[in-house]
């Protein structure tokens, strides 16, 4: 899926759901993370059936109100007691999908000891989500190394502001525990590393530093910033 082009090589720089599942976000307010989550939704949408791909939204602050209006949206929640209703369905419908000790290595490889579709759990604001009363998405933890294999993706943007306090997140620090690749925005360098050694900075709206397996890359976004 392609998010944007490279500044340093000019090419056109992707994302690969497939190779890494998870994906993070950290900027500012304004700086393009909630354009960037629609033209996931809108990639994925695209190129996939509804029987292929359904998307989970939590969306609090309803950015993203309409953004999928087909038969891929599995669900839209902007408060927190729908989004933990969600999550636990979500939560027991993966625990169906870990593979038993019955399942054979062939099945393994070719991941086919159940049958459904990928799950997309987008986030927007994910700073509005985790909170001190509690976080809908901790029942999502300890199925997310296991994503490959049951079809689950995580796709979470956040405020770099305070991004710092929050590195021992439940689901923040499995992500990073997992090197799952990140887009770090324009914000603070006072907030530290938050991708790997990546340290956000002013930025222009729509410039991040892609970081993926690849390396780290100065990305110019391919949309206009919301």
């Amino acid at each position: 899926m392609p998010v944007g082009i490279d500044e340093a090589e000019l090419k056109p720089i992707a994302l690969d759901f497939a190779e890494q599942a998870h994906f993070i976000v950290f900027g500012d307010t304004e700086c393009g993370k909630t354009a960037l989550l629609t033209s996931i939704c809108s990639s994925l949408t695209a190129a996939n059936t509804p029987t292929q791909v359904k998307l989970i939204l939590a969306d609090y602050r309803r950015t993203m109100l309409g953004v999928v209006e087909s038969d891929h949206l599995a669900g839209y929640a902007a408060s927190q007691p729908v989004l933990s209703t969600m999550m636990n369905e979500l939560a027991s419908k993966l625990a169906e999908r870990m593979p038993g000790p019955d399942v054979t290595a062939r099945q393994l490889r070719e991941r086919s000891w159940w049958s459904g579709p990928e799950i997309f759990v987008i986030v927007d604001d994910y700073d509005l989500v985790a909170t001190a009363s509690g976080n809908p998405l901790a029942v999502l933890a300890d199925y997310l190394p296991h994503a490959r294999d049951i079809g689950l993706h995580l796709v979470l943007a956040r405020r770099s502001g305070g991004a710092s306090r929050t590195m021992y997140d439940q689901i923040i620090s499995r992500m990073r525990d997992l090197v799952s690749p990140g887009l770090v925005m324009s914000g603070s360098r006072d907030e530290g590393n938050l991708i790997g050694t990546v340290k956000p900075s002013p930025m222009p709206p729509g410039r991040g530093v892609l970081v993926d397996r690849r390396g780290q890359s100065l990305v110019q976004l391919a949309w206009s910033p919301t």
